[in-house]
């Protein structure tokens, strides 16, 4: 037997070139095999692609589930306490800053400064050798008029003869205007005692001044209130306070901290003012040292707590959504001498009914189309389904679970 190359064939079977009426030769035309039968090629293709797939790419279905949602809302307090409490409460700690903090402060009320005038005058004793005492406040009137008082009680020394003329003793002494005002502030001046008036003594008994009488004033001047001082302890107090309140929020060890800006308290421990009341001032400054001391605790805690709380509510086959879930609180009572608040809350989340994934899949698993439309809606539970088979030839489910997804869609 004689094998020839495919090539070799096709020569020997080739007919043979015809030429035109001038000896040239024409191109055969040849049809291809293969355009002859590509309808038949492309048949034949789908069908081997379909075979392969069906065994080498196997079956899918997919099932997307809403599920019915059940509301559920609860009112409860909790306590949150440093030390254990029980039921319905959760742990909280206790943190304490000691804090200084200073601030000036412009004085703004005013008041009018009153001064009396001051003084030194020489009393002359002209009347006898005997010393002669005078009372505190006793009066001394100058020449235009103004009175003025000796502040104590001083002795005025008797004269002294020389021959048959009496020379007068004298001493100096402070005296202090009868009332204040710059018009006290007199030029040297000579003063009588009335109270020796209608006696030998008037005469006898007088005053001169060799300077002027200083420091007289009435005006308006601005001075310390003792109201002002409380009210500087008073923002200083809240200033203080706002302050560690923020160095406690950022000192907290992580976000999940919760702290409620009443559940926190300040104890002065010391304050200081560089002014007292009635000072004459235009500003004065204070200091307060605060023991601040505040109540927290961690949002996971209390969450969980609520969670739990709910999970005992709900009946058998219900299932929280926990992406629905909210809390509200509020504090109710604050006692931060015992170190513990009560909080009032709100629970708020949604719950379904639906089976486990497993179990939804081995109910389907095998069943046509139908039948798992069938099967899924005596779910009472399921308020709307989506079912798809991959590849579209496929009119059962796998029964290899793997191959069967469940998405339920919660949000």
């Amino acid at each position: 037997m004689t094998i020839k190359k495919i090539s070799d064939i096709a020569s020997s079977h080739r007919p043979a070139a015809k030429k035109d009426n001038l000896g040239v030769r024409m191109p055969l035309s040849i049809t291809s095999p293969i355009k002859k039968f590509s309808p038949l090629f492309t048949v034949a293709s789908l069908l081997l692609a379909a075979v392969l797939s069906y065994f080498l790419i196997p079956p899918k279905v997919s099932i997307e589930i809403w599920p019915a949602k059940e509301n559920m809302s609860e009112a409860l307090t909790i306590t949150v306490s440093s030390v254990p409490q029980g039921k319905n409460s959760i742990l909280g700690e206790i943190l304490e800053i000691e804090k200084t903090f200073s601030q000036n402060f412009s004085v703004q009320g005013t008041a009018v400064k009153e001064v009396k005038a001051k003084g030194v005058i020489r009393v002359y004793n002209n009347y006898s050798t005997a010393p002669q005492p005078l009372l505190a406040t006793t009066r001394f009137i100058s020449n235009d008029g103004k009175l003025f008082r000796t502040p104590q009680r001083v002795v005025i020394p008797g004269g002294q003869y020389e021959g048959a003329k009496l020379t007068p003793g004298s001493i100096d002494i402070e005296v202090v205007a009868d009332q204040a005002g710059e018009e006290y502030n007199i030029n040297p001046s000579t003063f009588s005692i009335p109270g020796f008036a209608g006696t030998p003594k008037y005469t006898a008994f007088y005053a001169k001044s060799f300077e002027q009488m200083a420091g007289g004033m009435r005006k308006e001047v601005p001075r310390v209130s003792q109201k002002e001082i409380d009210k500087a302890k008073e923002i200083l107090s809240q200033k203080a306070l706002a302050e560690t309140l923020a160095v406690i929020k950022e000192s907290l060890p992580s976000n999940d901290y919760s702290i409620i800006d009443k559940a926190i308290s300040g104890e002065i421990v010391n304050f200081q003012s560089s002014a007292k009341a009635n000072d004459e001032s235009i500003n004065f400054s204070a200091q307060v040292k605060l023991m601040t001391k505040a109540l927290v605790f961690k949002n996971s805690d209390l969450k969980n707590f609520a969670l739990n709380y709910l999970t005992e509510k709900i009946t058998l086959g219900q299932k929280l959504i926990e992406s629905s879930f909210k809390i509200d609180y509020s504090p109710e009572t604050i006692d931060l001498k015992n170190n513990k608040l009560v909080l009032k809350l709100a629970i708020f989340s949604q719950s379904h009914s639906l089976p486990e994934e497993n179990e939804i899949k081995n109910m389907i698993k095998g069943k046509s189309l139908k039948d798992i439309e069938t099967i899924l809606n005596e779910f009472n539970s399921i308020k709307n389904a989506k079912v798809e088979f991959w590849p579209f030839w496929v009119n059962l489910a796998p029964q290899d679970l793997r191959s069967i997804k469940v998405v339920l869609h919660l949000d």
